[in-house]
């Protein structure tokens, strides 16, 4: 049962979260509570600095949070997001999202998301708060 509704949540996800395709991400790994989200940084992805713009990041983020906190199949909402940038991403690097179940309640969800680059080093961290509606998400 819970293998479907994964399947069916990264299905619904993929389809209408359009910045997915916009920024050519790639969902790495999903489960229960859990999901990696990648993308390689391109030159319209950079801010004024010549780095990639913290808006970019924080959606890579978004993007695997949305799968995290969803996967139950309840329609899950962000309640509140904090980011801390540690590190400037040059364009043709890789990023990835990792979000992680910390708390689940019944109407709400607690979570960490670590981005890093391909050599393993912190770019950002988060956390997030999931508000949980009485609502099926698929």
């Amino acid at each position: 049962m819970l293998d479907t509704t994964l399947e069916k949540v990264k299905k619904l996800i993929k389809e209408k979260d359009t910045l997915i395709s916009c920024f050519n991400m790639d969902i790495v790994n999903f489960q229960a509570g859990t999901s990696s989200v990648s993308m390689n940084v391109k030159d319209n992805h950079v801010n004024a600095a010549g780095v990639c713009h913290g808006g970019v990041i924080f959606s890579l983020a978004d993007v695997a949070f949305a799968l995290a906190c969803n996967s139950h199949g309840t329609l899950s909402l962000a309640l509140e997001m904090s980011i801390s940038f540690l590190k400037a991403v040059q364009p043709g690097e890789t990023i990835t999202a990792v979000c992680c179940e910390r708390h689940r309640g019944k109407s709400t969800g607690c979570y960490t998301i670590e981005i890093k680059d391909s050599q393993g080093k912190f770019i950002a961290l988060l956390k997030a708060t999931a508000f949980r509606k009485n609502t099926p998400f698929v």
